[in-house]
């Protein structure tokens, strides 16, 4: 049986179980990319700051990977829907077209990240001393060759629209223990090396690599996702499946292709940076009131529980990504009912996940954190974030399952305008009023993003409930 008739035709726990598994280990190990480099950065002479440097390298690299998002996310409902239409021509052409647009979006967001990464990481952001240079440095890299991580996921949204869940996986997978050995060598050179990386102290001296430290973790990253991408894009075009196939054309840009795929992108795009602006907000409140030119420990903490946090809603996006195609091509097919079933289903899974995650994350709170940096204060204010926010993963794994789903259906608007009324319209003014009437204080803070999530999950709930964006057309 084919992906797409197991899709439309199979049993439904089933199938949304078996695809999304392997999305979301392929989103975990996206998301391990970041704390694979935290982790080894975290051992350098100068962790601390490094770590400081790497939040907003983070959040920068961010911005242009979730615009492209924003471009996958439509084009796999295009190419699925398509797909379950059974329309092999508009399947291949969209592929291509979407690859062809990303890798020119790759091209203007890596030139900003090589021009303006001093001026974003001193002048933006506010960093100062060693963690200043160290973004800067770190960050001309990561967003320099953005363009590996912006066309990786690009592809793997084409794999997992058409039903394949396991091959972006295995590449992911490849990736990250690449990335691993790599970043340690790189970063650590010829030695000394910390104790947790001496066995591979022989290879670094053997060859007789100067230490790199934060540079060299960002180039083992850039390289590690080149080679997942180089593979992936072999995989597509090579493709002898019945509705994908490549035709060289189908790479020039077309206006109708990038207007269609633009039109239901842009909402999407605009609500994954309304989140990332969300994040930047609360972190310049962090930077501003709760450090120092001497004290970064604050924004350190922050930094490990936000990577934390990246694999929690990684996770739920693998989960989303499993319900976008099931809602693509069930829609495409005419089973509206089936499509709106998937939805639910993927967002009970990804309940299910959360709990365990919630249950790790309390249960060793203090140990999660000293993998990554042991100093006291940093440990207790991020076992102080996660015991208030980790109660509401679960929230926040339901929002970002329905935001997917509705995605599927080419219903991006619904989710941009539902993310923009709880957050903008509720959280940014009552934690501005908590900031000037009330001194916002470091819990507080915690308890308002902890908010956030709920309220998302209610809203997201009560429209995908309505279920009037089954018939939205694409």
């Amino acid at each position: 049986m084919s992906a797409t008739l197991r899709i439309i035709e199979g049993p439904l726990p089933r199938g949304v179980f078996t695809l999304g598994l392997p999305l979301v280990v392929a989103m975990a190990l996206q998301a391990t990319f970041n704390l694979v480099d935290m982790f080894i950065i975290g051992k350098l002479p100068n962790g601390t700051e490094a770590l400081g440097a790497l939040v907003i390298c983070d959040l920068v690299a961010m911005v242009p990977t979730i615009i492209a998002n924003g471009i996958s996310n439509a084009s796999a409902a295009i190419i699925s829907r398509r797909a379950g239409e059974g329309d092999s021509r508009e399947v291949s052409r969209y592929t291509w077209q979407s690859i062809s647009m990303v890798a020119i979006l790759s091209l203007v967001f890596g030139f900003i990240g090589i021009a303006f990464a001093d001026p974003l990481t001193g002048g933006v952001f506010g960093a100062k001393g060693e963690v200043r240079i160290l973004a800067t440095e770190y960050m001309a890299i990561i967003v320099g060759g953005g363009f590996t991580i912006l066309l990786l996921l690009q592809v793997c949204a084409v794999m997992r629209a058409l039903g394949d869940g396991r091959t972006p996986m295995f590449l992911l997978l490849g990736s990250n223990v690449v990335n691993f050995f790599l970043s340690i060598v790189a970063a650590f050179g010829d030695g000394p090396y910390p104790d947790a990386f001496a066995w591979l102290e022989p290879v670094g001296k053997a060859v007789g690599l100067a230490p790199m430290g934060v540079a060299g973790a960002a180039w083992s990253t850039v390289f590690s996702r080149g080679a997942a991408l180089l593979i992936g894009t072999l995989v597509l075009a090579f493709n002898r499946g019945s509705l994908l196939h490549f035709y060289l054309r189908d790479l020039i840009p077309r206006r109708r292709a990038f207007s269609r795929i633009t039109k239901i992108a842009w909402p999407n795009s605009a609500q994954f940076v309304l989140r990332i602006g969300i994040t930047l907000f609360f972190m310049a409140i962090i930077t501003h009131k709760f450090t120092s030119a001497d004290d970064s420990t604050t924004l350190t903490a922050f930094g490990i529980c936000m990577r934390l946090d990246t694999l929690v809603l990684f996770m739920g996006m693998g989960w989303g990504a499993a319900a976008s195609t099931y809602v693509g091509q069930n829609l495409g097919a005419g089973l509206f009912r089936r499509a709106q079933n998937a939805g639910w289903l993927a967002a009970g899974y990804n309940v299910l996940f959360m709990v365990a995650i919630v249950t790790v994350y309390l249960a060793f709170a203090d140990e999660i954190i000293m993998v990554f940096d042991r100093t006291p204060i940093v440990i207790e204010v991020g076992r102080e974030y996660i015991h208030v926010i980790a109660g509401t993963y679960a929230f926040l794994g339901v929002a970002v399952v329905l935001s997917q789903a509705l995605s599927g259906a080419g219903a991006t608007l619904s989710s941009f305008a539902i993310d923009t009324v709880v957050l903008i319209a509720l959280i940014v003014p009552f934690t501005l009023m908590m900031l000037i009437f009330f001194d916002l204080s470091r819990v507080e803070t915690w308890f308002i993003i902890a908010a956030g999530n709920v309220l998302s999950a209610i809203a997201y709930v009560a429209w995908f409930k309505r279920g009037t964006w089954v018939h939205k057309q694409i």
